[in-house]
């Protein structure tokens, strides 16, 4: 009887399994793909369209803002000139009541002085406007 040596057998017996590995990764690439589209969840918004375009377009096209500009020698409020900080004390509390919704934008030159800043805030907060935006422009670094 011919009998081979045992670390001879044991290179024979690992030669003779198959490799997994290939297996394996087919494996993942079907678990991750799985996984992706099982857990895909669409949300869908319910859209009332318009009855009328005309209408929808004007209600789009309105502002709703306020825009105070102050500048070096007036007052801006929607686009109407006012040339004192009393003209402009009696036109706030008009506008505000007849469009309370808007919010209000303060916009200012640059070269304008604090002071004239602060007194138009201190104003506004004295009439019980908390909130405003200051509209501000990015200087880029030269």
């Amino acid at each position: 009887m011919i009998k081979t040596p045992s670390h001879h057998q044991s290179n024979i017996g690992s030669d003779l399994a198959p490799d997994l590995t290939p297996m394996l990764d087919i494996l993942f690439i079907m678990l991750v793909f799985f996984l992706l589209t099982a857990g895909a969840v669409f949300q869908s918004l319910d859209i009332q369209l318009p009855s009328s375009v005309m209408e929808e377009l004007s209600m789009v096209n309105e502002p709703k803002h306020i825009m105070l500009q102050i500048r070096k020698d007036s007052y801006s409020l929607n686009d109407k000139t006012i040339t004192t900080f009393e003209e402009l004390r009696n036109a706030i509390p008009t506008i505000i009541k007849a469009k309370p919704e808007h919010e209000l934008i303060i916009a200012s030159d640059k070269t304008i002085s604090i002071e004239r800043l602060l007194t138009v805030l201190t104003y506004l907060q004295s009439q019980g406007i908390e909130a405003a935006n200051l509209l501000m422009q990015h200087e880029a670094n030269k």
